[in-house]
């Protein structure tokens, strides 16, 4: 398959997430990470079919920067707002506890796998695979909640905290990796900057675009002008951050976040940019499938097991901290942290960013057990939010056992 057959097969998936947009039946239909695109990409990629070969997934590259950095504006734009509400203190809170304790745990499991299997990397390299594991294993899609309230029409105060968790758990994985690229800063431009303010300017660089951006469009003009602005200010943003080296996933979501709080119009634009996360997110996964290298390092078996484990102990401790401070979690008992399993978007584009700064068994690494991760998570998230919410009261006995039709909910 050639660069042109691939560019119409990636167009032909956008236009089927547009269509399922459209028809408002993405909380329900495939899986609320859309690994299964994944999978596909695998399938056709060069460790199987190869009907997608190296040379073309490299020929890519700039168009997957684009599209994981218009990702993460996505991302940073619902940053802190479930339902086109604030998410409360508590929940943004325990949403940002709940990514640290997650990713945390995880690196740290990771660092000690790959120090005791001895696989070889430098002391650098080890941080950055720890780290990069951390942080694409820390978050919980946002569409988990949304994906079983639509088919088993769920509502509730557990169903609302559970979908304010979703959407207030994202700093910290975008931040840890906007440091963690600073450890490899690019050799290709003469500016020399301290290690330590790269993390910041990558930050900085979105707020000060972010900022930029709200102003053109503080007051109203047509829709075209409209995209136009977010468009181009997000190009400007993926470009400079990739010629410095610099996060992408960190730059364009600090502008989204900027443009969330500075735009008397972000509910507006919310509502704009929200039906394009899943057009894009869908290439994007299949790149990532085709790039997923199962032979990246002897020791991935090792460190892909150990952290979705890791994962895994981590959400249950956040469940347990849930329930001590919910109520309604209280009934569903400490198992409901396993309802935060489900890994999706921002998961999926760490990963991709990390296998495109880092084209070796680091980035290779990080990429797999992203991926990894969230099919682990369609295992256990899903099943375990039915649970708990039928727990709390919040699904009836008989939605539970048979899931709305969709012509029912459409």
């Amino acid at each position: 398959m050639n660069a042109v057959f691939l560019l119409m097969g990636l167009l032909v998936l956008s236009y089927l997430g547009s269509f399922l947009m459209s028809r408002q039946t993405t909380g329900a239909v495939g899986l609320p990470s859309g690994v299964e695109y994944a999978a596909l990409g695998f399938l056709l990629g060069p460790q199987l079919l190869d009907f997608v070969s190296a040379k073309d997934l490299t020929s890519f590259e700039p168009v997957v920067q684009v599209a994981i950095g218009w990702l993460a504006f996505a991302v940073g734009l619902d940053f802190g707002v479930a339902q086109g509400h604030r998410v409360r203190a508590g929940s943004m809170v325990l949403g940002t506890l709940s990514s640290a304790l997650t990713g945390g745990a995880v690196a740290a499991a990771t660092w000690w796998t790959v120090g005791a299997v001895g696989a070889g990397f430098t002391a650098r390299e080890r941080i950055v695979l720890a780290g990069g594991v951390g942080a694409a294993c820390s978050e919980t899609t946002r569409h988990a909640i949304r994906w079983v309230a639509a088919r088993f029409q769920a509502k509730g105060p557990l169903a609302d905290r559970l979908n304010e968790l979703a959407h207030a758990d994202s700093l910290v994985p975008i931040a840890a990796a906007g440091v963690l690229f600073a450890l490899a800063p690019t050799q290709t431009i003469a500016l020399r900057v301290p290690l330590r303010d790269w993390p910041a300017i990558t930050a900085g660089l979105g707020l000060l675009l972010g900022g930029g951006a709200a102003l053109l469009l503080r007051s109203e003009m047509p829709i075209e002008d409209t995209w136009g602005v977010l468009f181009g200010v997000s190009l400007l943003a993926v470009g400079t951050a990739a010629r410095l080296g610099l996060c992408t996933l960190t730059a364009t979501f600090f502008m989204g976040v900027a443009v969330s709080a500075l735009c008397r119009h972000a509910s507006g634009l919310r509502a704009l940019v929200g039906p394009t996360e899943r057009p894009v997110l869908l290439p994007a996964l299949l790149l990532a499938g085709a790039r997923l290298d199962l032979h990246a390092t002897p020791a991935l078996p090792w460190i892909a097991g150990v952290a979705i484990g890791a994962r895994l102990l981590a959400k249950m401790l956040v469940g347990w901290l849930l329930a001590v401070a919910s109520a309604p979690a209280r009934r569903s008992g400490p198992l409901v942290g396993l309802s935060l399993m489900s890994s999706g978007t921002l998961a999926s584009c760490i990963g991709l960013a990390f296998a495109l700064r880092f084209p070796n068994a680091v980035g290779d690494t990080v990429l797999v057990v992203a991926v990894l991760a969230a099919v682990a998570g369609e295992f256990v998230g899903p099943a375990r939010m039915r649970r708990s919410l039928q727990a709390a009261g919040e699904i009836e006995e008989s939605t539970a056992r048979t899931p709305v039709p969709l012509q029912a909910r459409t």
